[in-house]
C-alpha cells in the first residue's frame, strides 16, 4: 500500500484538529444549557406548587396564581408587593398600568419581560374585601402572616435565578425583602444586600412602586436615577 502524501496527512490533521475544536464547543455549550434548562425545569415545578398552595388565606380567594415571569438567566430581578386586579386574571404580574409604567422603564434601560424576572413577595392577590372579588380597587398590602407563607417561593426563586441585582419595587417588597420597618424614603436608591437561604450575596437596589409613580409624577427622576445606578452595575450603558 502506498504511504499517504505529506500533503494528505496534513489535511487529515487539520480535519481532526478542527473535528476536536467543534466537539469542544459543543460540549462547553451543552454544559451550559444543561444547567439553565434545570434552573427553567425548576421554576416551573415551583410555580405548579404555587398553584395548589393554601399556605395562608389568599389561595381560597386568588382567581389565579401568579408565580413569575421572565429569564432563568436573568441579570436583573424585579420585586413587586403582590398581584392585583389585573394580574389575579391573567396569572401574571404586572400587566395593569403599573405593568406598562415597567415595561416602558424595562425599555429605555434597554431591557425586556424576556430578559429579566419579575415576581411579587406573594403570589396571590391580596383583596381587602374577599366577598367582592369582582370591585376594582380591592387592594391592600399583604399581612406579615401571608408574607411568611410565601416567603419560601421568592427566596427560592432567587436562589435559582441568582441575578447580580434585585430591584425591589415599593415599600413592602423592600421592607419585606430586606427584614427592616424604615421608611422607603430612606432606603431608595441605596444599596442594600440580600442571601436567600443556601444562595449567596446579591446587591439590592430599593426604588418607588411604577403605581406611586403613576400616582405622584415627581417621583420619576428618582426612580429613573435608580435604574440608572443598576445599569452601572451590570456594566451596562443606557441605550442612546
Amino acid at each position: 500500500m502506498a504511504e499517504p502524501s505529506r500533503s494528505t496527512t496534513r489535511s487529515e490533521l487539520l480535519d481532526l484538529v478542527l473535528g476536536l475544536r467543534l466537539r469542544a464547543e459543543r460540549s462547553r455549550e451543552e454544559d451550559w444549557a444543561r444547567p439553565l434548562a434545570d434552573v427553567a425545569a425548576a421554576l416551573a415545578a415551583l410555580a405548579t406548587a404555587v398553584s395548589s398552595c393554601q399556605g395562608c388565606g389568599l389561595g381560597r380567594t386568588r382567581i389565579k396564581p401568579v408565580p413569575g415571569v421572565g429569564s432563568p438567566k436573568a441579570r436583573v430581578m424585579f420585586v413587586g408587593e403582590g398581584p392585583g386586579y389585573e394580574e389575579d386574571r391573567k396569572g401574571e404580574p404586572f400587566v395593569g398600568a403599573a405593568g406598562g409604567l415597567l415595561d416602558r422603564i424595562l425599555k429605555a434601560m434597554g431591557l425586556s419581560r424576556s430578559s429579566v424576572f419579575i415576581a411579587n413577595v406573594v403570589k396571590c392577590h391580596p383583596l381587602d374585601d374577599p366577598s367582592r372579588p369582582d370591585a376594582r380597587g380591592n387592594d391592600r398590602p399583604p399581612s406579615p402572616e401571608e408574607l411568611a407563607a410565601c416567603r419560601r417561593y421568592l427566596d427560592e426563586q432567587i436562589r435559582l435565578v441568582a441575578p447580580e441585582v434585585i430591584v425591589c419595587l415599593g415599600r413592602v417588597s423592600t421592607q419585606a425583602l430586606l427584614s427592616t420597618t424604615a421608611p422607603l424614603g430612606r432606603l431608595r436608591g441605596r444599596w442594600a444586600s440580600y442571601a436567600p437561604p443556601g444562595g449567596a450575596p446579591i446587591r439590592v437596589m430599593p426604588t418607588y412602586h411604577p403605581a406611586a409613580v403613576l400616582r405622584d409624577e415627581t417621583l420619576k427622576p428618582a426612580v429613573w436615577s435608580d435604574m440608572k445606578a443598576v445599569l452601572a452595575a451590570l456594566g451596562m450603558e443606557r441605550p442612546s
